[in-house]
């Protein structure tokens, strides 16, 4: 059939997928990670200077690395719109099939 996939593109698709999953999982143990131990050195330095630097700097690399990692996990798991799109499109060409050739919707299920 035209619409079948072969086991190795199947797998390909898989590995793709799986690498994309790890991928950002490891972007965000990173941003986590390093966001703490910033947030940790400015407090240090913000509590040894007796508040004289009390600039919440570490809000800069956390909001605009957040930005990245927030679009990271959209492009990994945030795809669902164009898959349920593809379902539904696929289901309304059945149904469409099926009106052609005489068969009504309660036949079809």
């Amino acid at each position: 059939m035209a619409g079948e996939v072969s086991e190795q593109e199947l797998r390909k698709k898989a590995e793709k997928r799986v690498e994309a999953v790890q991928g950002f999982k490891q972007n965000l143990t990173a941003y986590v990670a390093v966001n703490i131990l910033i947030f940790i050195i400015w407090l240090v330095i913000a509590l040894a200077s007796n508040g004289e630097a009390w600039f919440p700097w570490f809000l800069f690399p956390l909001v605009g690395w957040g930005i990245g990692v927030a679009f990271h996990g959209w492009s990994v798991y945030g795809d669902r719109y164009g898959k349920d799109r593809e379902k539904r499109v696929q289901k309304e060409m059945e149904r469409m099939k099926a009106a052609q050739s005489g068969v009504t919707e309660k036949e079809q299920e």
